[in-house]
């Protein structure tokens, strides 16, 4: 019988005689692994849905800006005047006032009002039965 020495059985030999080591070590190593993965993938989406959020507020705080000028710019008397005269058609005493349907001044856009026309919304389906069944026709 042949004696065997440590040279002669190389490291990976002795290691396939414990495959419960071996099982365990790649277990081990692909918790590990998976663990790692799932946390950067966690760290990717956050830092993204941070910079989501960071446009958004960016893009509301200019929208605030806008809304203050507006405020501010309707909150004068001279634009309440103005606009009470085209609108409304007011005039102070001694003015004659002339209403030219279909003109726009070239100076003014059409959308350039800072008040807003109320809209008339159209009864919903509810109304008008009810108004159907228990209002009297006139």
């Amino acid at each position: 019988m042949r004696r065997t020495t440590g040279e002669d059985n190389p490291f990976w030999k002795k290691l396939i005689r414990w495959p419960a080591f071996l099982v365990a070590n790649l277990a081990l190593f692909l918790l590990i692994g998976v663990s790692t993965v799932r946390e950067t993938y966690r760290g990717y989406t956050v830092d993204r849905e941070i910079k989501a959020l960071e446009a958004q507020a960016e893009a509301l705080e200019g929208q605030k800006m806008k809304l203050t000028q507006l405020t501010q710019a309707a909150a004068s008397p001279e634009k309440t005047e103005l606009e009470a005269r085209s609108r409304l058609g007011w005039k102070k005493d001694g003015e004659k006032v002339f209403v030219l349907t279909g003109y726009q001044p070239a100076d003014k856009p059409a959308e350039a009002s800072v008040f807003a026309a109320p809209q008339v919304l159209p009864p919903s389906n509810p109304e008008l039965w009810f108004a159907y069944f228990f209002k009297p026709e006139k």
